[in-house]
């Protein structure tokens, strides 16, 4: 079942994000941002998983919620690689790894293709305001003779020309959907403008016209959709779910499948393509 390229969220939004990526035995976390080393091993425990199990953490940006120096400190223990971009080196070292005394590997990454096992990683920009860079990623792999194919961006504020198109012909998108712009200007916090800003988060509405766009222009459409990075305060599940699916029907779209990552447990394992074998 492991050899199945497939990606589950064990964690999802600003109290810390952990995503698991399997493929042909090669096991990723894309983020690895929970606050201590006990939470982060219960999460992997929850998957079935172990810090020896894991390949390489995959970190797309600086922000607490995605990576903590817990996470080093575990990565460090366990020789497990933290591969981060070569723009947030720097910050990175001063920021997360002065705050443990362990240090394991830091493999840095520029804009150009790269491999972990049987995943390649493709990075590239996108908004948001982070110090240093912040990154989607398009991972892929070979099953069953062809080329299968996620895309990621959890943090983003705007999804403008340039951005679509690295979600066009996705067998699995993992895209933020961080708020409900009713409940955000309902809110109380004094953080409003910045969420709402085109370096801060993506709501549910531009989630949606951005899944849109992306079916439009591509040439088949994804096995599911995972809207990521839900607000606590701003937001909920069925609120996100229901506003992006609204929109895809509009455009003929409303057969696809649309999902809701959990906050504080494991989401369900999203296949990117069928498991023959199961």
């Amino acid at each position: 079942m492991r050899d199945v390229f497939s990606v589950r969220p064990l964690r999802s939004g600003s109290s810390g994000n952990l995503t698991l990526v399997e493929h042909a035995g090669t096991i990723l976390l894309l983020d690895a941002g929970l606050p201590s080393q006990r939470g982060l091993g219960q999460a992997l425990s929850e998957a079935g998983l172990a810090w020896d199990d894991v390949d390489a953490v995959l970190v797309s940006h600086l922000h607490g919620d995605h990576i903590h120096h817990a996470a080093v400190a575990c990565c460090a223990r366990h020789g497990v690689p933290i591969f981060v971009h070569e723009k947030n080196v720097r910050a990175f070292a001063r920021r997360v790894l002065s705050r443990t005394h362990l240090s394991g590997p830091v493999r840095p990454f520029d804009g150009k293709p790269f491999a972990v096992g049987s995943i390649c990683i493709r990075p590239f920009p996108v908004p948001h305001d982070a110090e240093g860079i912040t990154c989607g990623f398009v991972l892929t792999g070979r099953q069953e003779g062809r080329e299968v194919r996620v895309t990621v961006a959890t943090d983003l504020g705007h999804g403008g020309n340039g951005l679509f198109e690295e979600f066009v012909d996705s067998d699995l998108i993992l895209i933020e959907s961080n708020y409900d712009p009713a409940m955000l200007s309902a809110s109380a916090r004094n953080d409003k403008a910045r969420v709402d800003s085109d370096v801060g988060h993506l709501s549910n509405e531009q989630a949606g016209k951005f899944l849109a766009r992306v079916m439009l222009e591509s040439r088949k459409v994804p096995r599911a959709v995972v809207l990521c990075h839900l607000s606590a305060d701003h937001n909920t599940p069925a609120r996100a779910v229901a506003a992006v699916r609204e929109i895809l029907a509009r455009y003929g779209f409303d057969d696809v499948a649309i999902h809701a990552a959990r906050r504080h447990a494991p989401s369900p394992r999203f296949l990117a393509a069928d498991d023959v074998d199961g």
